[in-house]
């Protein structure tokens, strides 16, 4: 992949909105201001989404003594 850390942005805002919203939603029954609930959750899963992705990315497919980009 030519641009992985672009791929890991797209896969964080994803994921992101994906878990913000559900957590929002799954909230909203007990509590009254659940956005407040699924926006830090969505945030911590698109930061540990972004980190996964490009970790995944960017050392498949190499050895501990492979160095060169």
């Amino acid at each position: 992949m030519r641009h992985p850390l672009l791929a890991s942005f797209a896969v964080g805002i994803a994921a992101a909105l994906l878990v913000g919203v559900a957590v929002t939603e799954f909230a909203s029954h007990w509590i009254f201001f659940s956005l407040f609930v699924g926006i830090p959750a969505g945030l911590v899963a698109g930061v540990i989404a972004v980190a996964a992705t490009y970790a995944v990315l960017t050392r498949r497919g190499r050895t501990p003594t492979d160095t060169s980009d």
